[in-house]
């Protein structure tokens, strides 16, 4: 991610073909920052902007990423979370206190029906050098729902900042839902804990 963000090497390094199996999660920017990708369950769904209240969401065979974080043998097992509201922030601070004494990646998957969700896709205009995270989000457009049903896929380290996380967050997610006809990159929810299923796998 520093790379793509810092330097500007938005070229596609990695193909999603190459890990189609079932048990294979990962999320990233399609190459030249063109869109979402998220790889769920072995198959590729990727998302573009088409304007400020629509985007596209599309399975595809693969799909290149200049980054990209990804579970290969994923082992998901259901977490108890309190009964309460979570925020993103607030899920991220529950899952560094539940895995205190745990040091590595996790992937976390997150099902059911989100209160409130904001998301975005990357849509760079072609032509334009990046050399900072300001520059490579110029064109990003954000959407908005409102008691969406789906899936949110992500992955939590305190140790890969600007690597596969920001640089001030431990957690990188993105969202497709049941329909799949929305996908992007999560900025902010809030979710009722007795409405979704929370799962990790290290």
């Amino acid at each position: 991610m520093r790379d793509v963000m810092k330097k500007g090497d938005l070229k596609g390094k990695i193909a999603t073909d190459s890990l189609n199996t079932k048990e294979t999660y990962g999320l990233g920017p399609v190459e030249f920052l063109k869109g979402e990708i998220l790889l769920f369950e072995g198959e590729t769904f990727v998302s573009k902007a088409i304007d400020s209240v629509s985007h596209k969401v599309a399975k595809v065979s693969s799909v290149k990423a200049p980054f990209f974080v990804y579970s290969k043998h994923s082992n998901l097992k259901e977490i108890a979370l309190p009964n309460t509201s979570y925020s993103l922030e607030s899920i991220e601070a529950q899952i560094d206190v539940i895995y205190k004494d745990y040091d590595k990646p996790l992937l976390i998957r997150i099902d059911g029906v989100f209160n409130d969700l904001k998301i975005h896709s990357v849509n760079l205009p072609s032509g334009i050098k990046v050399a900072s995270p300001e520059e490579a989000h110029q064109g990003l457009t954000q959407y908005n729902f409102n008691g969406i049903s789906g899936s949110l896929i992500g992955f939590f380290s305190r140790n890969h900042k600007a690597v596969f996380t920001h640089h001030d967050r431990f957690f990188h997610a993105h969202f497709i839902s049941d329909d799949r006809k929305v996908l992007g990159h999560v900025d902010a929810l809030n979710l009722s804990s007795s409405k979704v299923s929370i799962k990790a796998s290290k």
